[in-house]
């Protein structure tokens, strides 16, 4: 069997040659094996074979129960059990006509499985016809759906659809079906099932009511040019504001690059709303530029977010240029700039240029504008770094609502620092760090200026084992500073901690930490503070249970920190119970006490039941100030019931009160929620293969139909 095989697959080499192009250099192989019998007829260039047939031509490989081959014609008839492979794609169907050499053919019947990016499932394409072109394949009357079953539960109903695999389905009027009941229809969708699935489904009409916009109808028309322009057109109808219409026009262009631009409208109303977006993208050999932008104004209201960034990367030079602008007109934060450039350059093995400039503003109650510039050269060479810097650097915390920074910007015009790590004393590495600068700074808005000689002398953290049960690890630097003003500040720091294992369940971890300052700096910026710590911890392992205490004491101030406790129990692999406390002991008062039980089980599906109760108890105020519930069961074979409330005593009301109850449905799940503290209802049928598009209602929000946000928070929805 096997030479039988080897002479039909050289004889076909060789005939494949003579019917493309009478040469022999550009003769192309196709392999054919067959379990049963193979015929050849030279008269008719016709080749006949059954029974478990394969044919393979490059990537491409064709099965079947029946294969004429016909030579002169570069024409492949399977029949019976057909399976059509290409890369990454398979096909099978009854029938299937296929030219080879020209990668066109007609498959009957067929069915295709898709994997989708970022999807829990794959998408099943079902057809009566379907043609190939060049590895994209275009069915006529089909199904697509996600769910495995002969009859599925849901499916999309096509006339006619193009697969271009890991990109996009382009299909031509489509409508939705439920079981046998058809609830939409669409003229036309595009549907990505590339990197681009999360805007999979996101195309059926949202219909709802809100308070500001009253009962809507939302609707989005997709459009297909080419494939480099495309997009949806959106057209609204809201109650209490008219007609809302716009544009979302994805393009791609050879040259320019690619992007979305996109527009909406609402002008008939008080509140008339428009907003517009240009995103674009272009690179070119090292250079790459990205731009997003998004303006908005709702009745007045307007803001903008305006971002920027072209970069230059080469294999000696990475610079880039950026900027952003954020305005929300009419409320608290006001607006927001920044504008900069960096450019860094390895002008040798050793030598680093690096350049950085921007422009920080914001304006609200009050008004900020920052220059940050640093220039700096760096040399390299084995263990020492020399770098000379000119510097203007504002201090980050003054972008911080609320923050009081001592200081405010600092110069250093210039400074000349070396660093020297790891040295080497004969064979032996030394685990220190030596630093020195030398500069002149001016510092506002204490408008301090002068000159500051620094070095420090760091140690890297040691680890010492005087036996098996003990570890000591300890560190720290000396640092001191000259000013211009005959003035000094001297900083040693230092660290040590000691864990002591005092048993096979039982572990003191004890940690102090020294600084001490000689001097004083007359800037703001490197001043230091003395500071002197010990923290103790405690910690207890056991069977069943586990406890932890711990505690720190600053000697500076004489006080102590919280005495921190916890205890947990677990008698089984399903119950947990927990204990945690707080004790001042500065004014030997308890804090709060929290109390906690868990129960978790699986049943024989291996569904979770869980049940959750704990609170906070103030013993300073003698009440509790939160009792918290988590109640998460299955019901039956496919229903699952959960419950989860926060109730405030101190108020006599709950914070947090939701019930939620699920059931499968084989290839989806049915969620139906209540928040009785909102007092909103919730509805939703999940697709299992995509979790994050639910199919379902909102009472606060409106029905919200395979609407990607308004179920998430309420009902559970993972993001």
């Amino acid at each position: 069997m096997r030479r039988t095989w080897l002479t039909i697959a050289i004889t076909l080499i060789l005939a494949w040659g003579l019917a493309w192009s009478g040469s022999a250099d550009e003769a192309k192989s196709i392999r054919i094996s067959a379990a049963r019998a193979g015929l050849y007829d030279v008269g008719q260039q016709l080749f006949v074979a059954e029974g478990e047939v394969q044919i393979e031509a490059e990537d491409t490989l064709i099965s079947g129960d029946y294969v004429e081959w016909r030579l002169d014609r570069n024409e492949l008839v399977v029949s019976g059990n057909v399976r059509l492979r290409q890369e990454k794609n398979e096909l099978a169907g009854d029938y299937l006509v296929y030219d080879v050499t020209q990668d066109v053919g007609e498959f009957l019947n067929p069915a295709v499985t898709v994997e989708v990016p970022k999807a829990e499932g794959p998408l099943y394409l079902t057809a009566e016809k379907m043609d190939i072109a060049g590895g994209e394949y275009r069915f006529v009357n089909g199904r697509i759906t996600t769910c495995d079953l002969g009859e599925p539960h849901f499916y999309l109903a096509v006339k006619e659809l193009e697969l271009i695999p890991d990109d996009k389905l382009i299909i031509r009027n489509v409508t939705y079906y439920e079981g046998s009941i058809p609830l939409f229809y669409w003229p036309y969708l595009i549907l990505p099932v590339g990197k681009n699935i999360t805007e999979f489904l996101s195309f059926l009409p949202l219909v709802g009511y809100s308070a500001t916009e009253g009962f809507y109808i939302k609707n989005s028309f997709d459009y297909y040019l080419n494939p480099n322009h495309y997009g949806a057109i959106n057209l609204d109808l809201y109650s209490k504001l008219g007609i809302g219409y716009g544009l979302t026009h994805s393009y791609v262009h050879d040259v320019l690059g690619s992007g979305k631009v996109g527009f909406y409208h609402v002008p008939f109303s008080e509140n008339s709303r428009i907003s517009a977006q240009l995103d674009h993208e272009w690179s070119r050999g090292p250079w790459r530029f990205v731009t997003n932008n998004q303006v908005s104004d709702r009745a007045g209201m307007r803001a903008s977010d305006l971002r920027s960034r072209l970069t230059l990367t080469t294999s000696t030079i990475d610079a880039s240029l950026n900027g952003s602008y954020r305005e929300n007109v009419g409320t608290m934060a006001g607006k927001a700039w920044e504008y900069g450039a960096s450019w860094r350059q390895q002008l040798s093995d050793r030598l680093k240029l690096t350049l950085n400039g921007n422009v920080n503003g914001r304006e609200s109650t009050t008004t900020l504008r920052m220059v940050n510039y640093l220039a700096d050269l760096t040399y390299n060479k084995d263990i020492h770094t020399v770098a000379l810097a000119v510097e203007q650097k504002y201090n980050p915390d003054l972008l911080v609502q609320g923050a009081t920074p001592t200081w405010s910007s600092v110069n250093r015009t210039p400074e000349l620092s070396w660093r020297m790590a790891n040295p080497r004393m004969g064979a032996l590495l030394l685990p220190v760090r030596l630093d020195a600068a030398a500069g002149r700074y001016h510092e506002f808005p204490s408008n301090v200026e002068d000159w500051r000689l620094s070095g420090t002398l760091a140690l890297s953290t040691r680890f010492w084992r005087p036996t098996a049960s003990t570890t000591i690890s300890y560190g720290g630097d000396a640092g001191i500073s000259w000013y211009g003003q005959n003035t000094h500040q001297t900083v040693l720091a230092g660290r040590v901690s000691l864990t002591q294992q005092l048993g096979r369940s039982l572990r003191l971890t004890a940690r102090f930490n020294e600084k001490d300052v000689f001097g004083e700096s007359p800037f703001r910026f490197d001043k230091a503070a003395p500071s002197r710590t010990l923290t103790l911890s405690l910690n207890g392992t056991h069977s069943v249970f586990s406890w932890s205490a711990s505690t720190s004491y600053n000697f500076l101030t004489s006080s102590y920190g919280t005495l921190a406790m916890q205890g947990t129990w677990r008698p089984s692999g399903q119950v947990t119970l927990s204990l945690s406390a707080g004790y001042d002991l500065n004014t030997r008062a308890w804090g709060n006490i929290v109390p906690r039980f868990e129960y978790t089980a699986k049943d024989e599906k291996e569904r979770t039941r869980t049940f959750k109760l704990g609170g906070r108890y103030d013993v300073g105020d003698g009440e509790w100030d939160q009792v918290e519930m988590l109640v998460k069961t299955p019901v039956g074979q496919d229903w699952a019931v959960e419950y989860h409330a926060i109730y405030k005593p101190t108020y006599k009301e709950f914070a947090t009160g939701q019930v939620k109850i699920d059931k499968e449905l084989h290839c989806r799940s049915l969620s139906f929620a209540y928040d009785h503290v909102k007092e909103r209802v919730a509805f939703s049928i999940t697709v299992n293969a995509f979790p994050t598009l639910p199919l379902g209602w909102d009472s606060e929000e409106g029905v919200s139909l395979f609407d990607m946000e308004d179920v998430f928070d309420l009902i559970g929805v993972e993001k």
